[in-house]
């Protein structure tokens, strides 16, 4: 059997700059919409440590200035229910709010705090000091109030 020249392209392609613009418009947007969901879940993050210790009285006062977040082997943060008051006091939601209300909201909470994780490091890490590992996971000292004065857009 004798290979034949194609007589045409085998399927048709756009022009390479046609191609160059839309693979840079969609990394640019993707870029964009990583580091925007990065910071609308540390601010969601903020806002669950409040609800947590003011019953969603979101008009309430309550005393958290840092909480405690860990990695995942995949790199997501997930809360512990650990988190210190603004003069430093080390504490956790289930002294304060009781155990299973403490149980309730670290897990409602951890429906969201997963979202944080390596693709949008560089809007969480700013927020974080690195504490000694939590039985071999990376620990971090998650700063709330510069989390809730993000921007969500």
């Amino acid at each position: 059997m004798t290979n034949q020249a194609p007589q045409s392209p085998a399927y048709p392609l756009p022009t390479g700059q046609a191609l160059s613009t839309a693979a840079h418009e969609a990394l640019n947007a993707h870029t964009a919409a990583v580091a925007r969901l990065g910071r609308v879940m540390a601010v969601v993050t903020a806002a669950a440590v409040r609800d947590i210790l003011t019953d969603t009285d979101h008009d309430a006062p309550f005393d958290a200035a840092h909480a405690e977040l860990v990695a995942a082997p995949d790199g997501s943060l997930h809360g512990t229910g650990r988190y210190w008051t603004a003069d430093g006091t080390e504490t956790s939601f289930t002294e304060a709010v009781g155990e299973h209300e403490a149980a309730m909201g670290v897990f409602g909470m951890n429906e969201w705090t997963p979202f944080l994780g390596y693709d949008n490091q560089k809007v969480w890490k700013p927020l974080v000091e690195e504490l000694p590992a939590r039985d071999g996971q990376k620990a971090y000292r998650f700063d709330l109030a510069k989390a809730a004065a993000l921007p969500l857009d």
